[in-house]
């Protein structure tokens, strides 16, 4: 095993190394979102309204996003205009509006992600040889099931 300090070192590399990627993969996204038509924001809503397992009010949407209420109901309207989500309201106050991601939301999502594991990450891993390809995902998986297990 490798001194402390050495290994402290390594793991401030990996770390940055793997922020860095997932930056760069997270931005490309973005590019990709605006192709299909979505602004930033828009993508972000569709992004944090797709796991939630509740449906969430625009006032709910207004502070996870920290922007005014007005702003994400015009964003969530939309993204309505598109089918991409859709307006509820609560069961058991009918002035708080809910939203939820439509199948149509969903679909894109899925696609948005798919197109980036292709564009981006399948172009960077072209330039890597089996072996290496190989040893990488073998390595990423050992380091995640190490970091899940904890401290």
């Amino acid at each position: 095993m490798e001194n402390r300090e050495v290994l402290e070192k390594k793991s401030e590399s990996i770390s940055n190394y793997i922020r860095e990627c997932s930056g760069i993969i997270h931005e490309k996204g973005h590019s990709i979102a605006e192709e299909y038509g979505l602004t930033y924001d828009q993508y972000h809503i569709l992004l944090y309204l797709r796991h939630q397992t509740n449906p969430p009010s625009i006032n709910t949407i207004s502070e996870k996003f920290n922007r005014a209420q007005n702003t994400i109901s015009e964003k969530i309207s939309r993204l309505e205009e598109k089918n991409l989500v859709e307006k509820i309201d609560d069961k058991l106050d009918r002035r708080i509006t809910r939203v939820i991601i439509t199948e149509k939301g969903n679909q894109l999502i899925k696609t948005i992600r798919k197109e980036r594991n292709v564009r981006i990450v399948y172009n960077a891993l072209e330039t890597m040889n089996e072996k290496e390809i190989d040893s990488l995902l073998s390595n990423l998986n050992k380091l995640y099931d190490n970091l899940k297990e904890g401290d």
